[in-house]
């Protein structure tokens, strides 16, 4: 097919199947700069019907699956332009503000109170992502040094696979993915659960692929358009979570964290010239 995203949606309806043109009536309902913000799995709940249809019918316009269609509705609707025509300073600081802010008010304090408390008494705590989600896996693996809890990371997801392999029960496993469909996680949450691992969970979307393998799940409400690939609003967003958590770490620990952070204090205070 050819035109734009929108209308070539009109134009398959002609030829669509029954579940094709609930689907079509289904995205014609939601508005545009709404859509470009859902995950497959969010849409396919919302419309009930199968994220495999959806990526069937995204084809069937053209498109190589569901994020190229967003990234093509977009373009069209002219939401990366007003993003660019305002990307001002004020603005930025504004969404890291709202992203923090949002994400405050979804996060159970007393569910990372228990994460933090299976994190203390675990034999190995590891924390994986790909992409800009593996640094934010090193970011948990920084802040938590600092106060005794030693992280495992690696961004090679064969590595991931591997050591995941080797954990238990009585380990815990920290996965991060926005989107919560990234295949190299899902494959990881797939081995740490039929290794009976504890899996805590980092994503903006409750049901995704991901969340589904999860023990524990922290949300992040910052959520991403197609073309914003790893917005620093995210960053930002999930990095609060893991500051929550270490705070949750410090109060588990009770006087101990204080000397967990003292040690680390006066091992780099040699540093600064």
């Amino acid at each position: 097919m050819i035109g734009k995203a929108l209308d070539r949606i009109h134009a398959a309806r002609e030829i669509a199947t029954k579940t094709e043109k609930k689907l079509i009536d289904g995205i014609l309902d939601i508005p545009v700069d709404e859509i470009i913000f859902l995950s497959i799995s969010d849409l396919a709940a919302r419309l009930d019907v199968a994220e495999a249809t959806i990526v069937r019918f995204c084809k069937k316009l053209g498109y190589n699956g569901f994020q190229d269609f967003k990234l093509h509705l977009s373009q069209e609707s002219g939401m990366m332009e007003r993003h660019s025509d305002n990307c001002t300073a004020k603005r930025i600081a504004i969404q890291m503000v709202d992203a923090i802010n949002e994400t405050s008010r979804s996060i159970d304090y007393d569910e990372c109170l228990i994460i933090a408390e299976r994190m203390i008494k675990s034999g190995r705590v590891c924390a994986f992502g790909v992409g800009n989600s593996a640094i934010t896996a090193m970011e948990i693996s920084n802040v938590l040094a600092r106060i005794g809890i030693i992280v495992t990371h690696t961004p090679d997801p064969h590595l991931q696979a591997m050591i995941t392999s080797n954990l238990g029960k009585d380990d815990t496993v920290i996965l991060i993915s926005v989107s919560g469909s990234t295949k190299d996680i899902i494959d990881v949450a797939q081995i740490a659960k039929k290794n009976d691992v504890r899996i805590v969970v980092v994503t903006c979307y409750d049901h995704s692929p991901l969340a589904k393998y999860a023990d524990h799940i922290l949300f992040s409400t910052r959520r991403e358009a197609a073309y914003e690939g790893g917005s620093v609003s995210t960053i930002v967003s999930i990095s609060y979570i893991i500051n929550v958590l270490y705070n949750a770490i410090h109060e588990q620990l009770g006087k101990d964290a204080n000397q967990y952070t003292m040690r680390a204090a006066k091992s780099v205070a040699n540093k600064s010239i």
